[in-house]
């Protein structure tokens, strides 16, 4: 059994219980057990301080469908919405309890030959905050694990528990690895540097990508929830919006500078073009060559020099922060002038 957060259209999140199972034919499917409405804790019995219990009523429906289950998976259902120092003693008792097998590597290859290249990558990422994962995805790796014997829509609810955890610069690069986008500018030594390529490039490969996964049957067709509208499917559809709507669509900084406030949301806006004396000289340039230059010609020196300050290349961190941050305002400026 697994949590489901549903996202409406107030920006409300409706919450239900599902369950995986497999077919005869070996697929995974889902089917929901019970909803537990706006607010799961209603569901939550306390007895004194440190003692609770599920609502009957929670335990009669999953029963009455003919699912076995246990008391530890319906604690780990509901332990997001229990009290605070309950869920801390939870958590830690489980800790002390926990045992793990251990598997050779010709074990995990046999065990996690069918998990998608697609989930490989995502957990790649959440597991390292690196956009250099090519060998990785493609290694039997044991925390691949959480994904077998799973339907698609247990896989997308526990994937996308983990990407709630990333920060807004991870998001981006998150993004450019998944969808396996550094393959395409191969073999370039700044392929994994998402600020070095054309946008307009990486625009075109990842809508490629999330299109492909939309027919790809091994993808969806293993207990996918139906979606009845046309479009592409919930699972992808959320990368579209944090792509073009939030993430590559202006520069992100690493600094609270550069930002304005529109209502409860910070909004990125270019500082100043006082400042840009400083971001000159992190590029190595002039006003006036960089008026002269072309947008595409301006991208080709900053893959340079993003080559030879690079810390794996012997160059400083430092200097090579400043370099991207020079990079993402300056090109909005060159697309504010319309250059090519």
């Amino acid at each position: 059994m697994y949590l489901v957060r549903q996202h409406q259209k107030d920006s409300s999140i409706k919450y239900f219980i599902r369950h995986s199972y497999q077919t005869e034919s070996g697929a995974w499917l889902n089917k929901s057990l019970f909803n537990l409405g706006y607010d799961p804790e209603k569901y939550i019995v306390y007895v004194g301080d440190r003692a609770f219990y599920i609502d009957p009523a929670v335990e009669e429906a999953i029963s009455s469908q003919g699912v076995a289950y246990n008391d530890e998976e319906l604690e780990e259902i509901f332990m997001p919405f229990l009290e605070p120092e309950i869920r801390r003693i939870m958590e830690q008792f489980d800790k002390r309890g926990a045992k793990r097998r251990r598997y050779g590597k010709a074990e995990l290859e046999v065990m996690q030959r069918d998990i998608h290249p697609f989930d490989r990558r995502r957990m790649c990422f959440l597991k390292f905050c690196h956009t250099n994962i090519e060998d990785l995805s493609n290694q039997p790796l044991p925390f691949f694990n959480i994904l077998l014997n799973k339907s698609r829509d247990e896989i997308e609810q526990v994937i996308e528990e983990m990407e709630f955890m990333l920060s807004l610069p991870e998001k981006k690069n998150y993004l450019y690895a998944i969808f396996d986008i550094p393959r395409r500018f191969a073999p370039r030594l700044t392929r994994f540097l998402p600020d070095a390529q054309d946008l307009e490039l990486i625009d075109k490969y990842l809508l490629e990508e999330i299109c492909r996964l939309d027919r790809d049957s091994t993808f969806l067709d293993q207990g996918a929830v139906p979606w009845e509208t046309k479009g592409i499917h919930p699972y992808l559809r959320k990368y579209l919006i944090q792509y073009f709507d939030i993430l590559y669509r202006r520069p992100v900084t690493y600094t609270s500078a550069g930002y304005r406030t529109k209502g409860d949301r910070r909004v990125w806006q270019p500082p100043a073009k006082s400042s840009d004396k400083k971001h000159f000289k992190a590029m190595g340039i002039s006003a006036n060559e960089f008026s002269r230059m072309g947008r595409k010609e301006f991208i080709f020196l900053f893959r340079r020099k993003a080559k030879e300050m690079h810390p794996d290349k012997g160059g400083g961190h430092e200097a090579f922060i400043a370099l991207q941050q020079a990079y993402q305002i300056l090109i909005h400026r060159k697309k504010q002038q319309g250059c090519k």
